[in-house]
């Protein structure tokens, strides 16, 4: 490596300043895709390589930047260390990382299900808990549940609104498809991506409508599974379906699962790239199915509001005052899911560059746009705080009805 070559791109990581056992601050590196199969450690000092690996700095650029701030110089061979650790690792983009993609969607591809059974030995616990949960809830007095937001976050965390999300829908009148719109947390997908595998979890098979999912895609002109191992690690969808085979006590359903993009940025619900189907045409025909073919649909978010707190990328510690202002942001965006009022609750985050980084604004706004001119109703709302951990998120559930 010279001094004039460019240095690779750094994939899209999360990076967690933690302790070592000595107490010496460093940085330990996640990729949130998992493709890399390690968390690799530096020490702060190799930020400053970090920050230079987009594409266009070269070695000497990091060099001088090393001079500047650091006050020391830092050789070829320790950046071209740095780099080839990253490399090893999979987390600079480049063929290593590209040939173990196509690695994982050859094998999910191969796989006969989308196996979630990983880290459940006995379903019993897991019934359990959900059954827990479901009793604690209250149910909306609604005829005729035709939408439901639910939270995606783990079940201890998000319980009080996935209890009243799911006891309303346990009082209504019973479904037997259900498209369940996820979050797309760190797949390659641009658009929405479904997936044809049936999910085996814990619980049992949860069957996938294909033929809807055909017709679906028929209507839009396009395949949405090209993408659809960005399904193999997306817990959003999973979460509902543990409920849902709780909820329906061994009756038959069969399950619709599609993850949306974030539509909160500057491109909105069309891709930046062109690559895939405009969010909106995918609701449109999404309801328009589901209200035409005779079969009893319900079209679940599983979405969750703000991620805030320094683990998240704040500044400051986590105040109480602060919460309540995240509380009082998030309430202003439900009340404009009640008034039917989704697309200006797209547009209120784009204009505010989605500051308490809402990671869901695709599946609400898809569910919102499939159900027009129906009540929407907010359930409950909830704050899962852990001020030690400096990680706050929060969520809600609501029904859409008839």
């Amino acid at each position: 490596m010279n001094t004039d070559d460019r240095l690779p791109t750094l994939r899209a990581i999360d990076i967690v300043p933690i302790r070592r056992p000595t107490g010496e601050m460093a940085l330990a590196l996640r990729d949130p895709t998992q493709l890399s199969p390690q968390t690799l450690v530096i020490s702060p000092a190799g930020y400053l390589v970090l920050m230079h690996l987009d594409g266009r700095h070269t070695v000497a650029d990091v060099q001088a930047a090393y001079r500047e701030h650091a006050g020391w110089d830092i050789s070829e061979a320790e950046v071209s260390n740095v780099v080839q650790a990253l490399d090893e690792a999979l987390l600079l983009a480049g063929p290593r990382a590209e040939e173990a993609l196509a690695q994982r969607r050859t094998e999910y591809a191969a796989a006969p299900v989308r196996d979630g059974r990983a880290g459940h030995p006995e379903p019993g616990p897991l019934r359990q808990e959900i059954e827990t949960m479901i009793r604690r809830g209250v149910s909306a007095p609604v005829r005729d549940v035709r939408g439901l937001i639910a939270p995606h976050l783990d079940y201890a965390r998000g319980a009080p609104c996935y209890a009243d999300a799911y006891a309303t829908l346990g009082a209504s009148s019973p479904a037997d498809r259900f498209v369940i719109l996820g979050t797309n947390h760190s797949g390659c997908a641009r658009s929405a991506v479904a997936t044809r595998k049936d999910f085996a979890t814990p619980l049992g098979l949860a069957p996938v409508d294909r033929g809807f999912l055909r017709r679906l895609e028929s209507r839009l002109g396009c395949d949405l599974c090209v993408h659809e191992a960005d399904h193999r690690i997306e817990h959003s969808i999973e979460l509902q379906v543990h409920i849902l085979q709780v909820l329906l006590d061994r009756r038959p359903f069969e399950i619709v699962p599609i993850l949306c993009p974030d539509v909160a940025g500057p491109s909105g619900t069309l891709p930046a790239d062109g690559e895939g189907p405009d969010l909106s045409d995918v609701a449109d025909a999404l309801g328009e199915l589901a209200a035409s073919d005779g079969r009893r649909t319900v079209i679940i978010a599983a979405a969750d509001l703000s991620h805030v707190g320094q683990r998240f990328g704040d500044d400051e510690p986590t105040t109480t005052a602060f919460l309540e202002d995240v509380a009082k942001s998030d309430r202003m965006l439900l009340d404009l899911l009640e008034q039917r009022r989704e697309e200006e609750f797209v547009a209120r985050l784009r204009a505010t560059r989605n500051k308490t980084r809402i990671c869901s604004s695709g599946c609400i706004y898809a569910l919102c746009r499939a159900l027009p001119h129906l009540p929407c109703r907010i359930l409950s709302y909830h704050q899962a705080v852990d001020l030690q951990a400096e990680t706050n998120v929060t969520c809600a559930a609501a029904v859409i009805s008839q």
